[in-house]
């Protein structure tokens, strides 16, 4: 009850604010008009265009001074998530190719000293796109068996790491990851295709088939 009450007393104050600065405006415009009208025609052309100058003068500056602060700031942003996303990039892709061909993404135990010193980071600078893109592909490599989904989400986060530093994305093809960092890429989209969730493993598999029917 006490909750409702106060929520009604701040909106009454508000609109209270409010009519009273519709009122004061009014009144300034009223007075302003009706001094006007008591003032030769020249003098107040005159005021009007003075007044009309400064206040287009002063809006330019305001208008100036917001958008100069607000690239400082975006640049000041998109420096420190590049500086962010680039030291994941380098562990990642440290612990992504010093794994072995049969499983060809960081075991998770690998991953939580740094994932969780990146996470604080990613919830301070980053967009809420890319958080969220990050909780998918961690969720997902939390089930240890690496799979296509894997590679496709760990593609999905790379790509909003791009878009949050305003990269476009446009003429990138889905499955651009799995020819990155795989030897078969072609072949693994090829499969995937087929079955979404198919692993790695299995992947390997079938390529250690291939390489024995070309030897044989």
């Amino acid at each position: 009850m006490k909750e409702n009450l106060k929520k009604i007393i701040s909106i009454v104050f508000a609109l209270a604010l409010l009519a009273a600065g519709c009122f004061l405006i009014y009144w300034l415009v009223k007075s302003f008009t009706t001094y006007l009208s008591a003032v030769p025609k020249e003098l107040g052309a005159a005021l009007v265009a003075g007044i009309a100058a400064v206040t287009v003068s002063t809006i330019t500056v305001m208008v100036g001074r917001y958008f100069e602060r607000k690239k400082e700031l975006d640049a000041l942003y998109r420096d420190k998530k590049m500086e962010i996303y680039d030291e994941f990039l380098k562990k990642f892709f440290d612990l992504f190719f010093s794994n072995s061909e049969e499983s060809p993404t960081p075991e998770p135990e690998d991953l939580v000293p740094f994932l969780r010193e990146f996470m604080r980071k990613l919830i301070l600078w980053s967009g809420p796109e890319t958080i969220v893109a990050f909780s998918a592909w961690k969720e997902h490599l939390a089930k240890g068996t690496p799979d296509a989904q894997t590679i496709f989400l760990t593609e999905s986060f790379l790509l909003t790491l791009r878009s949050d530093l305003r990269h476009s994305n446009t003429n990138i093809p889905k499955g651009f990851f799995a020819s990155l960092i795989l030897k078969e890429g072609a072949l693994f989209l090829a499969m995937a295709k087929k079955n979404p969730n198919i692993t790695l493993s299995e992947l390997a598999e079938v390529e250690n088939m291939m390489k024995s029917e070309l030897n044989g």
